[in-house]
């Protein structure tokens, strides 16, 4: 009936429904990965202070990364680990620091990377139920279930080769059920599959952006015209009438002046 009607869902780009629905997640997404972003900035600091603090001399066209100037660390925390004097027990000092702070910025990037994908997964598949709604989803994951569940009933528990199998399918089940469980709070918390209403209004935004954009670019392009013209009119005009009576007084009387000097006219 919507494809009937011009107004199907597949008309609808993910930007509007993002925009519409799910500006909360993608902000968060976002911000995510803007402290992705500032943590690897950061590593590359630290990577810089520990090439100094290791007096690490990199081979020509080497490029020298985290895991690189870990392992020169390793190495040279390894050779000071025997010694005793103050001065190496400084020096290690100051290498094992530059080893933590480079393994924490490190793990605080895998961290938010875990936590980033997690959100760009639940945010697909937000994208995907608003779509399509849970109906087909879950019926896929039902008939996964039921499969489990058949090979489940099959199996003895009191066998061991059996019991691993029925561990391995139990897991199984609980990943299945707990999908099931979390696509209808998604369902609930994305208020349902998109509308035909909801979908009509989105179209108009994407056509009435279309138009937006399209009647932009062509008053910018008349603008342009028309400035090119002032600007051309402003050079040819710019000098004002006022400047143009005083450059014509003064050009007289200078002819005035001369012609008195050639006697053509007598001195008023």
């Amino acid at each position: 009936m919507w494809v009937s009607t011009g107004w199907h869902h597949s008309l609808v780009a993910d930007e509007y429904l993002l925009a519409a629905y799910f500006q909360v997640e993608r902000d968060e997404l976002e911000g995510l990965e803007a402290q992705i972003a500032e943590a690897q900035s950061e590593l590359g600091e630290a990577v810089e202070t520990a090439v100094e603090v290791a007096g690490y001399e990199p081979e020509e066209n080497e490029k020298v990364t985290a895991s690189v100037i870990k392992k020169a660390l390793k190495d040279l925390i390894g050779d000071l680990k025997g010694s005793s004097s103050p001065s190496a027990l400084r020096e290690l000092a100051d290498l094992q620091a530059q080893e933590r702070g480079i393994a924490a910025i490190e793990q605080r990037i895998k961290n938010t990377k875990a936590k980033a994908k997690v959100k760009s997964d639940e945010l697909a598949l937000k994208l995907q139920l608003k779509r399509l709604g849970a109906a087909e989803f879950k019926a896929e994951n039902e008939i996964l279930l039921e499969q489990v569940l058949s090979q489940l009933v099959d199996l003895d528990p009191n066998d061991k080769t059996e019991k691993k199998k029925i561990t391995v399918l139990e897991k199984d089940r609980a990943v299945i059920q707990g999908r099931l469980a979390e696509t209808d709070r998604l369902m609930a918390t994305i208020g349902g599959q998109l509308t035909e209403a909801e979908a009509r209004q989105l179209i108009l935004q994407k056509l009435y952006d279309i138009a937006q954009t399209e009647l932009t670019r062509y008053l910018n392009a008349e603008r342009r015209i028309l400035l090119a013209a002032l600007e051309n009119l402003w050079d040819k005009y710019a000098v004002s009438s006022r400047q143009l009576e005083a450059q014509r007084s003064q050009t007289l009387t200078e002819l005035n002046q001369f012609l008195v000097k050639l006697s053509y006219i007598n001195e008023a």
